[in-house]
């Protein structure tokens, strides 16, 4: 394997003091030291940008190269990602987050298995999630690796997609020409769609069958863990209007087919969390839009009146 190829990391940063010293020693800790480290400062108004230059030193001895991008405005993930990706000089580019990390031959055994297998255009390895709290420890593998189509799909209906971002190294050149400009759509709900869409759908996929990546579970995170009926349906709005202008954004007839049926999905999935809140005005209002896109049936109907009447609520509990 030759190590003189330079891979990228680009990660974005807001307010992630208490994670950042294990993301660095996680990148020290590379047995690949031909690395190009961008981080992006989205705003962070805790001590993120004090910690992330007190690796400087650290980073410049192992040879690793460190662009640092900073400015005062939180902007959000896909802003930060699009300047990092400016950067990018490397042959290969992954993205992991923040608070996650990476084993110490996740670099190395990726590059690898690209340079040995030449039709590949990205890969993905295998991930743990670890929730400290609960004192547990999860192995995520992607359940879905049949072809391009299966994959990208289960990306934009967020059925059995993986969107564990720091599994995946993909080759710079192959995503300059399936990412326009580098440039992806600056969504409320995060980065990753933008990134994978494209790139699955055009690329052919290679499996490393190990886990390489670690990311956490956070009791406040809003990747992991929304626990609320009414953070659910805003984060569905949030995913769907990434996924509808990540499809448009490629102008391909084929993805764009996608969004009649992506709006119906989500709108659905709406519904049946509207119901969990228990909010008679949002219940009503995914109905609405639901008997908009012409998929509300008898039995949504008599679950708006069985959830919003105050007759039946009262006679019948919910």
């Amino acid at each position: 394997m030759s190590k003189s190829k330079i891979v990228s990391i680009v990660t974005p940063c807001y307010n992630a003091e208490k994670y950042l010293d294990t993301y660095f020693e996680s990148v020290l800790s590379q047995t690949y030291k031909n690395l190009e480290l961008i981080i992006v400062n989205d705003g962070s108004t805790d001590n993120s940008d004090l910690i992330i230059r007190s690796y400087e030193e650290k980073l410049r001895k192992t040879g690793i190269t460190l662009k640092y991008i900073a400015y005062q405005e939180n902007r959000g993930q896909a802003y930060a990602l699009n300047l990092g990706l400016k950067e990018v000089s490397g042959e290969y580019l992954t993205w992991p987050d923040i608070d996650d990390e990476m084993t110490d031959d996740c670099i190395e055994e990726k590059v690898l298995f690209l340079e040995n297998n030449l039709e590949c255009d990205y890969c993905i390895c295998n991930a743990i999630s670890i929730d400290k709290e609960k004192n547990e420890k999860i192995v995520y593998r992607p359940q879905i690796l049949t072809d391009r189509k299966a994959i990208t799909e289960s990306l934009i209906f967020s059925e059995k997609g993986y969107f564990v971002c720091g599994a995946y190294m993909v080759r710079s050149s192959f995503f300059d020409k399936v990412v326009t400009d580098r440039e992806i759509y600056t969504g409320r709900g995060g980065q990753n769609a933008q990134m994978l869409i494209p790139t699955c759908w055009y690329g052919k996929h290679g499996y490393i069958d190990k886990e390489l990546y670690r990311f956490y579970i956070h009791k406040n995170s809003h990747s992991h863990s929304i626990d609320d009926p009414k953070k659910h349906i805003r984060q569905l709005s949030y995913f769907q209007d990434i996924v509808i202008n990540t499809l448009e954004k490629t102008n391909d007839s084929e993805l764009m087919k996608y969004i009649p049926e992506v709006k119906k999905h989500y709108s659905r999935l709406r519904f049946g969390h509207s119901l969990d809140s228990r909010d008679r005005k949002i219940i009503k209002d995914c109905a609405r839009e639901m008997k908009e896109l012409g998929i509300l049936n008898f039995h949504d109907r008599y679950l708006v009146f069985r959830y919003t009447n105050r007759l039946s609520r009262f006679l019948f509990p919910v």
